[in-house]
């Protein structure tokens, strides 16, 4: 068992967990740290510190986990134990959960005029999800959930896949805007489940990159070993968490096997206290 789970989502994405839930989930579970990485938005990060320190023996991250381009490939890129009141943070978070909003908010009315979403609204999208929620094609699913309406199967290739819709997809940020926002909001910086992207780490570091995650479900074959021959090469720290796996997840079918996925408490308290500088 680990002792901190660093890669978590939450209803104030794409998952259906609140981060009250997450807690209580995670400490029975014996975690004794957790970092709330929501899509683009720590929109929930607080109100987990909240709950964990009303329910004790729990610590709490600040997190998210944004997209950012680079050499025309979508990384994925942890952001964790940052200053939450920076604004050049607080500004790019705010633009990048704007942006998608809106583009999910033009998938609900489209969907309106097809026929394929019935009997929720953008309000009823909206009303399920916290304040500084990424809202996506999980929000309107959980509208769906919350008024118990059946799901129409063809909501994602109909609507949120439709040529109609994806022409105001927004773009991602550029990994190097991504890693520099964060390290100037003095947090981690790590490179998420690293599949075939460990040859990209000596172009990221010169960005900022300081940190690369070397246990989630989804690593395979060479990956955790070239991830910690990174690590240690370039001294990063070691991050890593269930993501969308396991019984922090609230995912069913392939997701839904028992990952344990984390950091060991020295690798926690090495981030922690910055030891690596």
């Amino acid at each position: 068992m680990k002792y901190a789970n660093l890669h978590l989502h939450s209803t104030y994405s794409d998952a259906q967990f609140t981060p009250a839930q997450l807690v209580l989930i995670g400490k029975s579970l014996g975690y004794r740290a957790l970092a709330l990485t929501d899509h683009e938005t720590d929109g929930g990060v607080r109100e987990m510190m909240r709950h964990a320190e009303r329910e004790g023996g729990v610590d709490v991250l600040s997190g998210i986990e944004f997209y950012g381009e680079y050499d025309k490939v979508n990384l994925h890129l942890v952001a964790l134990d940052y200053d939450m009141d920076s604004p050049v943070l607080r500004a790019f978070v705010r633009e990048r959960v704007e942006l998608y909003s809106e583009y999910t908010r033009k998938c609900v009315e489209y969907g309106r005029s097809i026929g394929v979403i019935d009997g929720i609204t953008w309000d009823d999208v909206c009303g399920v999800c916290g304040e500084g929620a990424w809202i996506c094609i999980d929000s309107v699913l959980n509208a769906y959930r919350a008024k118990r309406i059946p799901i129409p199967e063809n909501l994602r290739a109909d609507v949120f896949k439709a040529p109609e819709t994806l022409i105001h997809k927004p773009k991602s940020a550029s990994a190097e805007q991504v890693i520099r926002t964060v390290r100037a909001a003095g947090g981690i910086a790590a490179l998420a489940h690293p599949n075939n992207q460990t040859h990209y780490v000596p172009a990221l570091i010169d960005m900022g990159l300081n940190g690369i995650e070397v246990c989630h479900p989804s690593l395979r074959d060479d990956t955790p070993q070239l991830a910690m021959e990174a690590a240690e090469t370039y001294r990063l720290y070691h991050c890593g968490g269930t993501d969308h796996t396991g019984p922090m997840s609230g995912c069913g079918g392939k997701h839904a096997i028992p990952v344990f996925n984390g950091v060991t408490e020295e690798e926690y308290f090495t981030i922690k206290e910055r030891r690596l500088g």
